[in-house]
Order: structure tokens, then sequence, then C-alpha cells
């Protein structure tokens, strides 16, 4: 499969997962740190079958082991970050924060992969920034929103665990290498929080874990297409081009989850980040 069709596959399961992270996560009776712990362990194993299938190799450790544990820890963080900004954000909102995740993605690239940034790359990047800001109400811009504030550190986060994950996989087998890295972060945060064992019950019966195992199945083939793209293809292009998943998001939440207030100025954001996407590829 080529990675441009990685790429189309990646978007749309990124997409549904969106939408049920977000049914998840706006319930205040599941706990943030327990969800974390679970669905980055739930996701690890589903992609951890699917590497002794095909055969596990763990990725050299005396080469690697740097670069592998700055990004464990950096999702764990950013994972973490995301629950909250999920708690306060419309999907489709933090779909359009989420997108600058591509832009720190980009900026690793020159220095990690030896990749270079064009003209047409930088508007597009300053368009994507500018979608960012059709989201903030002016309130949010005299307070800070907190919600905003953690879907941007989330984007940051990710962005750079990205670059990582991708300069990683490039040299490790890649169902392997994803495994450990959701494996990674669910025990790093296990370990920060042990406390949160006793707040997983929630997810471990009836149909909230359901819902957590088709979250972890779409998400886990969301994470493979997602790393065999940057496998194959230019890391810059491929971490902007899955930001067209704000789009399919949209649609999503505006079906789904009924996310209608400011639709006008989250289609208006959504198209112009989709026009930023064509100018960097």
């Amino acid at each position: 499969m080529s990675w441009q069709l990685l790429i189309a596959l990646n978007v749309l399961t990124f997409s549904v997962s969106m939408v049920l992270r977000r049914v998840l996560l706006r319930h205040e009776t599941t706990d943030s740190v327990a969800y974390v712990i679970i669905f980055q362990g739930m996701v690890g194993v589903l992609t951890g079958i699917y590497a002794l299938l095909h055969g596990f190799h763990m990725p050299d450790l005396g080469r690697y082991w740097l670069p592998m544990l700055v990004t464990v820890l950096l999702y764990a963080a950013g994972h973490l970050a995301s629950t909250a900004a999920f708690r306060r954000l419309e999907a489709s909102v933090f779909s359009v924060l989420f997108a600058t995740s591509a832009v720190w993605t980009m900026a690793a690239g020159p220095i990690l992969f030896s990749d270079r940034l064009s003209l047409l790359q930088i508007v597009g990047t300053v368009l994507v920034l500018a979608s960012v800001l059709l989201l903030v109400d002016r309130r949010g811009l005299r307070t800070l929103d907190r919600g905003l504030l953690f879907g941007l550190l989330t984007s940051a986060l990710f962005g750079l665990a990205t670059a990582g994950w991708a300069y990683v996989g490039r040299h490790a087998d890649v169902p392997s290498w994803t495994a450990l890295s959701f494996i990674g972060p669910s025990l790093a945060v296990l370990l920060l929080r042990p406390r949160a064992v006793l707040r997983m019950r929630p997810f471990l019966s009836g149909h909230l874990l359901a819902k957590m195992l088709a979250l972890g199945a779409i998400f886990s083939v969301s994470s493979l297409a997602s790393l065999f793209a940057y496998r194959d293809g230019n890391v810059g292009a491929v971490a902007v081009l899955q930001q067209t998943s704000i789009i399919v998001t949209t649609i999503l939440g505006v079906i789904f989850l009924h996310e209608r207030t400011h639709l006008c100025r989250k289609a208006l954001a959504a198209a112009i980040c989709f026009a930023a996407v064509l100018l960097i590829v």
C-alpha cells in the first residue's frame, strides 16, 4: 500500500477515534489518568499481537534508547494533556488545535531527517496557525482559556513525540516499535499515578468496555498506518496531510455529537487549514 493510501486510512480512522474519545471523556465520572493507562495499554497489546503474528523485532536499544525514552515520555505527557483538553473542547475544535502538531513535527524534520522547508510550506504553516486563531473567541484571548492551552500543549507534545516516533520507526520494525510506543507511556503514567488503578473499574465493564475496545482497535489501525506512512514518505508532508482529519472530524462531530455552535467559524477554520495542507504538500 502506498504512503498516500496509508495517510487516507490514518485520517479516516483517526477522525472516528476522535469522536469516540470525546464521547468517553466528556463524562466527568470517568478518570482521565485511568483512561490513559488503559487506552495506551490496550492499543499496545493490540498492535503487539499484530507484531507477534508477523514476527516481533526489538529496536536496537544500544543505538536508539534515548530517542525511544524521550518519545515515550512525550507521548505519556501528551495523552494526559489531551484528556484534559477533550473534557473542555468539542472534538471539531480540538482537531484544529491538534493540527498545529504538524508544525512541531515539520520543525524537527530538518534536524532528524534532513528535510527542507520550502517557502510554500512556511506559508502553509502560517495558515495552519491562522485557522487556530479563528477558534479563539475574545474571552479566550483575554483569559487564555484552559481548554485552549491544553489543546495547544497537546499538539506540541504530540508533534515532537511524532518526530521521535518516526525517527525510530525508520530504523526499526514498525509494528514492534508501535506496540512499545504505546505500552511504554501506559507504564510510565502508571508508575507516576499508581492509585489510578482504583479508578479503572468503569472502563473495564459494560458499554464503556465495548467502546474502549472499539476505540483501541480503531486507533491501532490508525497508528500503524501512520507510522508506515512516516517510514515511506516525507515526514513533513505526512505530518501535515494527516491534518486533513479536521475536515472529517468536524463533519462527524456535527452529525454524531451535534457540535453545531460557531459552525461557520469552524468550517472556515477547517477550510483554511485544508488550503494550508495543499500548499505544504
